[in-house]
């Protein structure tokens, strides 16, 4: 009775021991390659949300007791100065990050979601990209496969003022033709259903701004964006 019980238990004790240094020894080995894969997602999208400008460094405040960090950009012609900063809010389901990158106005030149974890069909649609290719054009092979497609709902926030309140408004799905109307209303196109994250990420933007002054405000930069 006493060996029914004691040798399972070792058996048990054996194969947790196994697996747990198994796992240990794994993440070791693939941790630099995540931390390099971090970076370079990280780097491509400061191109994204900083186009046409050359990053000239990253820099970290103390904001409201917080590390704030934020990179410095200058545009390649005409050397106006850029900013680019990390943004998160909770969302529906799970914290939602971002990376927005804005000029010395406070005019967003481009904005990218980074990490999600949204409902499929619902939220999860901040990331779907709406391409301008038809069935017809896959079919005859016309795919554009250089191109980079933009989620359409982060497109939208490009030539918003990041400083003032994004306004969000329900008016059926996207279309390219709604881009000029928001951007007079300073407002995005809401996710259908997800309200939530739609609110999210323009909350976030607008919160991130107001950091951003105060670290640049605090004698880290000369000059402040959007004040």
């Amino acid at each position: 009775m006493f060996n029914s019980i004691i040798k399972p238990s070792l058996v048990l004790l054996l194969v947790a021991f196994a697996a747990s240094f198994s796992l240990s020894h794994i993440q070791k080995i693939t941790y630099p390659n995540i931390i390099k894969m971090e970076k370079e997602k990280q780097d491509l999208a400061l191109k994204l949300v900083l186009p046409g400008y050359r990053i000239t460094g990253s820099k970290k405040a103390k904001v409201e007791g917080k590390e704030f960090e934020y990179w410095t950009a200058e545009k390649e012609e005409g050397g106006t100065a850029g900013y680019a900063f990390m943004v998160a809010g909770n969302g529906y389901s799970g914290p939602v990050e971002s990376i927005v990158g804005i000029d010395d106005r406070g005019t967003i030149l481009g904005m990218s979601i980074l990490k999600q974890s949204e409902t499929p069909g619902l939220g999860a649609r901040c990331v779907e990209v709406s391409s301008k290719e038809t069935l017809f054009d896959k079919l005859l092979e016309k795919t554009a496969r250089n191109e980079i497609y933009m989620p359409w709902f982060q497109k939208q926030f490009s030539g918003l003022n990041s400083g003032e309140k994004i306004r969000i408004l329900k008016k059926g799905e996207w279309n390219e033709g709604l881009m000029e109307s928001l951007r007079k209303e300073n407002a995005v196109l809401a996710i259908t259903g997800a309200t939530v994250t739609s609110v999210t990420v323009t909350e976030s933007i607008k919160n991130g701004h107001e950091l951003l002054k105060k670290a640049l405000a605090s004698g880290a930069e000369k000059k402040e964006a959007g004040k």
